[in-house]
């Protein structure tokens, strides 16, 4: 319960708070380079666990979760952690943008670039990657299900006999034409409102098959994109007499989703050391296959292709944008590619009920075993492309 909590009220304040205080279009039109990389990092991503789930046979049950796996991944708290503390360091000199650039502009920069990027990737997680993320449906149809295809089939046949009675009208010889306009009047005032009927109910079914697809971090995400991107609502919720009463406390309130979804993780690390988790109950075994190629290409396979592919626009990007002479560009841009899945993933397995096990060990690996070596290696390539471009 305090999962689903978590997704239905702090997690939207949370994406609320972040994306609306910080898009414009201003800020999208100088950082244009950045929604470019995420989709290029997205379709990347996407391709090569499709790819390499075919070349290396995981069962097309688990396919959605390495696809998960591998597309999400941690866009806001390693990120900012690792500019943070590379602006304060020796090795901040490096990101300088100038002669008089100073360590807190290096961080500010760097912080936006991940804010910007997180926006984009949350948007996509919580529409196509929850919907990756969930437990497989069976192929037996149960009992409601089949009722319900009857009466959707009973009623197509009544509607069509319906019809087909309307449309069939007796053909005497006597007819006159009177009669004719008293027909063609009774069925202009019967199609009028079947006409508005079936408007409504086309809308309703839209927006119904629409809200199948939405959640609601996702509803609060987009929201915030309109509040961000009209000035007189980001005005109304920042500089208004609703920022002390309705803004400061989703601010409030969304600094618990971060603490909340550690929680959970840390609950199901202490259920997967004492044994009982889902699988054993239920007496399935962990898909092993799943878990070792989701990790492997998050933190092998991508930074392997994310890498030359920024150092190719640091080269060759100068001509169509300016931010790509900032150091702290370049360096964000691969880290940001090339962190581990992200940890908010297991806040939607929870909910969903599928896959909990796997997501928690691919995270447990990720972050405890992998990331230390591996992503500071990484950081310190992308230093090194830095001082070279730069």
């Amino acid at each position: 319960w305090l999962s689903k909590l978590n997704m239905v009220f702090f997690t939207p304040c949370f994406l609320f708070s972040n994306i609306s205080s910080v898009i414009s279009y201003d800020k999208l039109l100088a950082f244009w380079p950045i929604p470019v990389f995420f989709v290029c990092f997205s379709t990347f991503s996407l391709l090569s666990s499709l790819l390499v789930n075919r070349l290396v046979g995981v069962k097309p049950k688990f396919r959605p979760f390495v696809v998960a796996c591998t597309m999400f991944h941690n866009t806001n708290s390693l990120p900012i952690a690792v500019i943070s503390s590379l602006a304060v360091s020796e090795s901040g000199k490096v990101l300088c943008w100038g002669t008089d650039d100073t360590q807190e502009a290096v961080a500010a920069r760097g912080i936006t670039y991940a804010m910007l990027y997180a926006i984009f990737g949350n948007l996509l997680r919580w529409s196509y990657g929850y919907s990756l993320l969930q437990p497989s449906q069976p192929k037996v149809m149960d009992e409601e299900e089949h009722c319900s295809r009857s009466n959707r089939s009973m009623y197509r046949i009544t509607s069509s006999t319906t019809a087909l009675l309307f449309s069939t009208r007796p053909t005497q010889n006597n007819k006159n034409d009177s009669d004719d306009d008293k027909q063609a009047s009774l069925k202009c005032a019967r199609d009028g409102p079947r006409s508005r009927r079936s408007l409504a109910a086309m809308l309703a079914s839209t927006a119904m098959a629409l809200h199948e697809h939405m959640s609601a971090p996702l509803y609060a995400a987009c929201l915030a994109l309109v509040v961000g991107l009209a000035p007189p609502l980001k005005y109304l919720m920042y500089e208004s007499f609703l920022y002390p009463i309705l803004t400061s406390a989703i601010q409030d309130a969304a600094k618990a989703s971060v603490p909340i979804t550690l929680l959970g993780l840390g609950s199901q690390l202490n259920a997967f050391s004492r044994g009982d988790n889902s699988h054993q109950m239920m007496g399935q075994e962990v898909n092993t296959k799943a878990v070792a190629t989701a990790i492997g290409i998050r933190m092998g396979l991508i930074p392997c292709i994310i890498i030359p592919a920024v150092a190719a626009f640091l080269k060759h990007g100068t001509r169509w944008s300016l931010v790509a002479t900032d150091p702290v560009f370049g360096l964000m841009m691969i880290v940001l590619g090339c962190t581990p899945t992200a940890i908010n993933l297991v806040q939607i397995s929870q909910v969903t009920g599928a896959f909990e096990d796997e997501m928690l060990r691919v995270l447990f690996w990720s972050y405890a075993v992998i990331c230390v070596p591996v992503f500071t290696a990484i950081v310190f390539v992308a230093l090194s492309i830095v001082q070279y471009f730069m």
